[in-house]
């Protein structure tokens, strides 16, 4: 029983493993785990770790009403601010960003918002405990937890129902959101297939330079792992410190390269190690005659930090190079990425740790399976970690737009326009003397090679557009087509579409409540106020879609009346106190119950 005293507050499964432990093996052991268990117990201000849904979405209401009384009280919308900061630090989650102080108000009084980020700060703060007491590792659940992994895989479920159910016409068509979205990058098989399409583009344009393959893998000092919760020098870092660690690393190597005049293309995978720490394998094309250098390069910034610590030489860093006739660079590395999106054609899931090759099983828990690739997604998802990055080589932006020209917009266009269009389309047909694949290679060869980076010869071309947001209106830079360098002002558009949503037969009217539907007009108010902040406010009316409340209560719809104390305006008036006067008034309060206590 005294076990169970010490695991109040974690979930019922860790609670229950935790216990047996402390019996048979004593506190003294697991001293390690104790801390961490006394750190979730008192994390009295976030959501407990073993709180279901429901809890968060309490927690998010109860977080957007403290703001919206934030706004009832405070005078200035500075002191409102400073209130949401503070609540945010409280909750562990950053503050709302915006490009006004009325925009940051604006998302702190929406429970959407508060929603979204507390869903997010409590999976991650669950994995990083389950990392740090040995439950995610190879020998209980490798990558990500069972947990986190049913709940991501219940997210992403409760968004594809949301695509399924909702469409959109441009005019002339309607599809369901699910429909649009297979279409790209989310698909997993086109995305893999566009993956494989740019790797196998660089190997060829590798292959005509006379440009050799070197296979890199980097991973992390040691105090990044848990390894099980059994690693002595683990400082708790989570697989975003680590990811951070590596990004820090890659940039030394890129600057260094650099200054060395040595140009690699080619593409980064990050993966995951079974506790969820991460490393990158990264498949690079350099001039032979630069090898030696970045191999220098590489492995001194490798080992930079901690590069004396057992292991490190053998463990940290490693290269592989690409020998002609023994298999082409897109094939070795087709492994990585296949496993890190659906284990398309991989066979064995294989993990090689600890000098050990490990094979990561599918799960079955309740009626739920879930692959080892499904887990490594999951991983990502959670942790909100790139999986592939392109480095060097033409810009995809432009390479994915060019797929929206269409042929009549570059019929007249320079030469090196209608190659790179040329290059990127893919003609289908049952004649092969017709059909072909996009090309990547010569898409490259048209813009100007794989180290033209953003200075290629045709350009993405952009155009300032009003966007309507949620929160706020802004104006944003969006792609519009491409351009030659030689003719920045000849833009040779993409086919886009303006995209609106069917709006259902029938639609049920939400309730009305303050925090709602007024918000969004209210805190407009807030630009106006000034030294005669209450005199303007007095004879404004807030407006929404639906309802127009001045002093007296009238609503306009329907001949229905509401009460003259319901709304934001009435609230303000009611608390408009001067903020100082308060303050002294409470302050003076606290000196004379101060005074009558020492003086009985």
């Amino acid at each position: 029983m005294l076990a169970e005293s010490y695991i109040a507050g974690l979930p019922r499964r860790w609670g229950i493993k935790l216990a047996g432990m402390f019996a048979s093996e004593g506190y003294t052991k697991h001293a390690e785990k104790m801390r961490v268990v006394h750190a979730v117990q008192s994390e009295v201000q976030r959501v407990p770790l073993d709180a279901g849904e429901g809890a968060l979405h309490q927690a998010a209401d109860a977080a957007a009403r403290e703001c919206y009384g934030y706004c009832e009280r405070y005078k200035l919308a500075s002191l409102i601010v400073d209130g949401i900061s503070l609540l945010c630090l409280r909750m562990g989650i950053s503050r709302p960003v915006g490009a006004t102080e009325q925009e940051i108000i604006a998302r702190a009084v929406d429970k959407g918002w508060w929603l979204r980020k507390l869903r997010k700060e409590h999976i991650r703060r669950f994995e990083h405990t389950s990392i740090m007491l040995g439950f995610t590792s190879m020998q209980a659940d490798p990558y990500v937890s069972r947990e986190a992994a049913m709940r991501q895989r219940a997210y992403n479920a409760a968004n594809q129902k949301l695509l399924e159910s909702t469409t959109v016409t441009n005019g002339q068509d309607e599809f369901t959101l699910a429909e649009l979205a297979a279409l790209g990058v989310s698909n997993k098989a086109i995305r893999r297939g566009e993956l494989m399409l740019r790797i196998r583009g660089f190997e060829e344009i590798a292959d005509s330079l006379k440009h050799v393959g070197m296979f890199w893998t980097i991973t992390c000092p040691s105090k990044f792992h848990s390894v099980g919760g059994a690693n002595a020098k683990y400082n708790g870092a989570t697989p975003r410190d680590a990811q951070a660690y590596l990004c820090k690393v890659w940039a030394r190597i890129r600057a260094a390269l650099k200054r060395k005049g040595i140009q690699p293309y080619g593409f980064r995978i990050a993966e995951p190690h079974s506790d969820g720490c991460p490393h990158w394998h990264m498949l690079l094309f350099i001039a032979p005659e630069h090898e030696t250098a970045m191999s220098d390069i590489v492995k001194a910034h490798a080992l930079r930090e901690d590069g004396t610590e057992e292991g490190a030489q053998k463990n940290r860093v490693k290269l592989v190079r690409i020998e002609a006739g023994k298999g082409t660079a897109a094939g070795y590395i087709a492994k990585y990425v296949s496993k890190n999106i659906d284990g398309y054609g991989v066979g064995d899931h294989k993990a090689f740790e600890d000098g050990r090759t490990y094979i990561v099983q599918t799960d079955i828990f309740g009626n739920a399976e879930i692959t080892a690739s499904e887990r490594v997604t999951y991983w990502s998802q959670v942790w909100g970690i790139r999986q592939f990055q392109q480095i060097g080589g033409a810009p995809v932006g432009v390479w994915r737009e060019m797929r929206r020209v269409a042929e009549e917009t570059v019929r007249n266009a320079h030469a090196d326009v209608r190659a790179a269009w040329m290059a990127c389309q893919k003609i289908e047909s049952d004649d092969p003397m017709i059909a072909r694949q996009a090309d990547y290679a010569e898409f490259m060869k048209a813009l100007g090679g794989p180290t033209v980076g953003r200075r290629g010869r045709v350009q993405l071309a952009r155009r300032n557009t009003v966007i309507e947001g949620r929160y706020a209106t802004y104006q944003e830079e969006k792609p519009c087509g491409v351009y030659h360098v030689t003719n920045a002002n000849a833009v040779y558009e993409s086919v886009r579409y303006q995209w609106s949503r069917v709006q259902p037969a029938e639609v049920v009217a939400a309730p009305w409540t303050g925090v709602n539907n007024c918000t969004r007009e209210w805190l407009r108010e807030l630009e106006k106020r000034s030294k005669d902040n209450a005199e303007i406010l007095k004879n404004q009316k807030i407006c929404s879609a639906n309802v127009v409340i001045d002093r007296d209560g009238d609503w306009n719809g329907d001949g229905m009346r509401l009460k003259p104390d319901i709304g934001p305006m009435s609230d303000y008036l009611k608390h408009r106190k001067n903020a100082e006067q308060r303050a002294q008034e409470d302050h003076l309060r606290h000196l004379q119950s101060k005074f009558k206590d020492r003086n009985g």
